[in-house]
C-alpha cells in the first residue's frame, strides 16, 4: 500500500502540471475576447490595452501561463469580472456545492445498487435477473440531461412536489435546500446505479462459479454466510473499480445536471465562466476539478488495494 500511494503521490504532480498546460491552452485559445466582455463593445484599443495589462493578459502565453500557475501555487487565484470578486472562495465554495450534490447522489445510488446487483446474480437466468439487467443497461446507457429532463417535467413541473430551480433564495431552511437539491442528485445517482448495479452483479456471478465458493456451499454453509463472507467481499472488488471511476468523472459530468436544474455548482460556475470569457474563473475552476478527481483516484486506490490482496502484494 505504501507503494501504491508513493507513486499516486509522485506522478499527481505531473499530471496536474500537464492537466494545468491543457486547461490554461484550451482557454486562452477559445474564442472570444476577454477584455471586451468585461468592458463593451465601445470601448477603445487604449482601454482594452490597459485592461488586458492590468491582469497579466498582454504578455506572451509562456509568460501568462507562468504568472497564472505561480499564483494559484500562492494562493491568488485572481479576481472575477463576472462576480466581481475574489476566485478562490468563490471556486471553493462552488466546490463544497458540488461536492455535496455528488456525495447526495452516491449516497442514494451506492447501496441500493449493490444490493440490487448481488440480488440479482444470485438470481441469474431468472425474470428478476433479465428485467434488473435491462434497467441497469437502460439507465447506464441514456445521457443525463433526458433522465433530468423526465424528473423535471413529471416531479418539478406537473406535480410540483420539487422546485423547478435548484438555486433556493439566501436564508432558505435546510430542509428547503435539501428538497431542492433532490432532483439533481436523483438525476447523477439513477446514471450511477445503472452502471455500479450491473458491474456488482457481474462480480456475483464471477464468485458464484469460482471454486472457493463452490467449496464452501459444499460444507453446507448458510447462504447468508456465504453471501456476507465471500460473495459481498469478493463481488465489491470489481465494483470498486468501476464506482471509483465514475466517481473522478461525476465532477465534470455534473456541468450538464447543474445547468440543466440551475444549481449553484462548479459546473454551472464553469458554464457561466466560458458564456461571459471570465478567464480566471474558468482556469480556476477547471484545475479546481481535475485535482479533486484525481484525489478521488487516490482514495479509490486505497479502498481498492485494502479489499484485494493481489494489489497491496503488486500481483493486479
Amino acid at each position: 500500500m505504501r507503494h501504491i500511494v508513493v507513486r499516486r503521490l509522485i506522478t499527481a504532480p505531473l499530471v496536474l502540471v500537464v492537466a494545468s498546460v491543457l486547461i490554461f491552452l484550451l482557454v486562452h485559445v477559445a474564442p472570444g475576447d476577454p477584455a471586451r466582455a468585461a468592458l463593451g463593445p465601445y470601448a477603445t484599443a487604449e482601454q482594452l490595452s490597459v485592461w488586458r495589462g492590468e491582469r497579466g493578459l498582454d504578455g506572451s502565453l509562456l509568460s501568462r501561463y507562468g504568472a497564472w500557475l505561480g499564483g494559484v501555487v500562492r494562493g491568488n487565484w485572481g479576481h472575477s469580472v463576472m462576480f466581481g470578486t475574489e476566485v478562490r472562495p468563490l471556486v471553493l465554495g462552488r466546490l463544497g456545492n458540488s461536492l455535496l450534490l455528488g456525495l447526495a447522489a452516491f449516497v442514494l445510488a451506492t447501496p441500493v445498487a449493490i444490493g440490487v446487483g448481488i440480488w440479482s446474480g444470485m438470481r441469474r437466468g431468472r425474470l428478476v435477473d433479465r428485467a434488473v439487467s435491462i434497467a441497469g443497461l437502460v439507465l447506464a446507457s441514456t445521457p443525463a440531461f433526458v433522465i433530468g429532463a423526465i424528473l423535471l417535467m413529471g416531479f418539478a413541473v406537473h406535480l410540483r412536489w420539487f422546485p423547478v430551480n435548484s438555486q433556493p433564495p439566501p436564508g432558505i431552511v435546510r430542509g428547503g435546500r435539501l428538497r431542492a437539491m433532490f432532483l439533481p442528485a436523483l438525476t447523477v445517482s439513477l446514471g450511477l446505479l445503472g452502471y455500479v448495479s450491473r458491474m456488482a452483479r457481474a462480480g456475483t456471478i464471477g464468485v458464484l462459479d469460482s471454486a472457493y465458493y463452490r467449496a464452501a456451499e459444499l460444507k453446507g454453509l448458510a447462504t447468508a454466510r456465504l453471501v456476507r463472507r465471500h460473495v459481498l467481499r469478493n463481488a465489491l472488488v470489481p465494483t470498486i473499480a468501476v464506482l471509483s471511476t465514475q466517481l473522478a468523472t461525476m465532477l465534470g459530468g455534473l456541468v450538464v445536471v447543474e445547468a440543466l436544474f440551475n444549481y449553484p455548482g462548479v459546473g454551472l460556475l464553469i458554464v457561466d465562466a466560458a458564456r461571459d470569457h471570465d478567464v480566471t474563473v474558468l482556469e480556476a475552476a477547471t484545475l479546481t476539478t481535475a485535482a479533486v478527481s484525481m484525489l478521488v483516484l487516490l482514495v479509490a486506490d486505497l479502498v481498492y488495494g485494502g479489499l484485494d490482496p493481489r494489489v497491496r502484494h503488486g500481483r493486479a
